[in-house]
């Protein structure tokens, strides 16, 4: 006589982990608009070569999120 039990496995919904995510990506929107505005300004004496270098790196980065953003939506450019 066998007296394993099995769980079912309850159908999970896309919809909650969607929202979820939907929310995290928000969350880092904002914190990336805080960061960007706690940069050197362009009128800063401490301003150097790095800070233009992080901040083409970001913006290489946040250009491939946008493209993927779009390709998710179905917008063309």
């Amino acid at each position: 006589m066998n007296n394993k039990q099995t769980l079912r496995a309850r159908p999970i919904e896309p919809a909650p982990a969607y929202e979820n995510g939907h929310q995290i990506a928000r969350d880092l929107l904002q914190h990336i608009e805080l960061q960007l505005d706690r940069m050197v300004r362009p009128d800063n004496k401490s301003l150097r070569w790095t800070h233009v270098r992080a901040i083409n790196l970001i913006n290489a980065q946040l250009s491939e999120v946008a493209a993927l953003l779009d390709e998710t939506n179905g917008v063309r450019n």
